[in-house]
C-alpha cells in the first residue's frame, strides 16, 4: 500500500495555492479552474441544446429534470470554484463540506436531471452516429460499462475510494498539498460518487437494476461505510492530516477542534441526506406497491364479471 510521509509536505501545507494578505478577504478569492469549468460549461452547453433540439420527444422530460440537473452543476461549482475551495486549504471541515456537496448533492442532482438523452442530443450528428452509436452497439463496451456500474462494483468502489484518501497515511495530505492530486481526489470523487448514484436513481431513460427496497439496503450499506469513516475521523486523539496543522487557519478553531467538526460534518448530514432518501425510496415502493394492488383488484373483478371499484 502506498504511504506518504506527512513530514516531507510541511512547505507546500504552509504555502496553499492562494495566498491571502488579509485572512479576512477569504470571501473574494474564487478558484476559477479551467481544469473543471472547461468540461462543466461543455455539458451544460450539450444539455441546453440538446433539450433545445428535443422538440419530438418520445418520453416525458418534465421541467423540474432540466432544474435539478442546472442546480447540480450550480452546486459543482460552488463547490470546487467559490471561496469555499480558499477555505478548504486552511480548514478540514471546509474541505469536508466541499467533498459533501460534490457527493451527496451535485452528482445525485445531475443524475435526477436525467442528462443522458438531452446532452447525446447536443452533440454533433456525426459524432453521435460515428462515435456513440458504434460504441452503444460494441458487446465489449455493453459488457464492460455492465460490470463497471453493477450495484455490487460501485459499492466496493465508492467505499475503498472514500476510505483510501481519508484513511491511508498521507494521502489526504498530498491532495490538499498538490494541485494535480487534488483534482485527481475530486474526478475520483465525481466517479465514484457517480456509480453509487447511478444505482440508487433511475438516470432516465437508463434504469438502475435494485428494486427500491434493494436500494435502501444499498444506501444503508454505504452509508455504514461513512458513519466508521466518519466517527474515525471525529473521535481520533490526535491530528490525522499534517497539511491541516501547518496551514494557516481563517477562523479561530483550533485543529482538533476543526478536524472533529469535519467528521461530524460527514456523520450526521451525510446520515441525514441518507434517511432522506430512504424515505423518498420507500414511498416510491408504497406507491408501486399500491398500484400492483389496484391492477390485481381490477383484474380479479373483470374476471369475476364485475365493475372495478375506484
Amino acid at each position: 500500500m502506498l504511504w506518504i510521509d506527512p513530514t516531507t509536505l510541511g512547505e507546500a501545507a504552509s504555502t496553499p495555492g492562494h495566498i491571502l494578505s488579509n485572512v479576512e478577504d477569504w470571501w473574494r478569492v474564487w478558484n476559477l479552474e479551467p481544469f473543471f469549468l472547461v468540461p462543466a460549461l461543455a455539458g451544460v452547453a450539450l444539455y441546453t441544446r440538446g433539450l433545445w433540439r428535443w422538440r419530438e420527444r418520445s418520453r416525458a422530460h418534465p421541467w423540474w429534470r432540466s432544474a435539478l440537473f442546472y442546480l447540480g452543476m450550480l452546486t459543482l461549482f460552488a463547490a470546487v470554484n467559490s471561496p469555499l475551495h480558499v477555505l478548504s486549504e486552511r480548514h478540514f471541515s471546509s474541505h469536508m463540506i466541499q467533498h459533501l456537496l460534490v457527493m451527496t448533492v451535485g452528482v445525485p442532482l445531475i443524475l435526477l436531471g436525467a442528462p443522458t438523452t438531452p446532452v447525446l442530443r447536443g452533440l454533433p450528428r456525426v459524432v453521435r452516429r460515428s462515435v456513440f452509436a458504434p460504441l452503444a452497439s460494441d458487446p465489449i463496451v455493453r459488457r464492460v460499462f455492465g460490470w463497471i456500474t453493477h450495484p455490487m462494483t460501485a459499492l466496493v468502489v465508492s467505499s475503498v475510494v472514500l476510505i483510501a484518501w481519508h484513511a491511508v497515511p498521507g494521502w489526504y495530505d498530498l491532495a490538499a498539498a498538490n494541485a494535480g492530486v487534488h483534482e485527481v481526489q475530486h474526478l475520483s470523487f465525481l466517479f465514484t460518487s457517480g456509480l453509487f448514484w447511478w444505482n440508487v436513481i433511475d438516470p432516465a431513460p437508463l434504469h438502475a437494476r435494485l428494486g427500491y427496497l434493494l436500494r435502501i439496503v444499498y444506501v444503508i450499506a454505504q452509508g455504514t461505510v461513512s458513519s466508521v469513516l466518519a466517527a474515525f475521523i471525529s473521535l481520533a486523539d490526535r491530528p490525522l492530516y499534517q497539511f491541516y496543522v501547518e496551514a494557516t487557519p481563517v477562523f479561530p478553531i483550533s485543529v482538533m477542534d476543526d478536524q472533529q467538526l469535519g467528521g461530524l460534518l460527514m456523520w450526521i448530514p451525510g446520515q441525514t441526506i441518507d434517511l432522506i432518501v430512504i424515505g423518498v425510496l420507500f414511498g416510491v415502493w408504497w406507491q408501486q406497491m399500491e398500484r400492483r394492488q389496484r391492477a390485481a383488484d381490477e383484474r380479479d373483478a373483470l374476471a369475476a364479471g364485475r365493475t372495478p371499484t375506484a
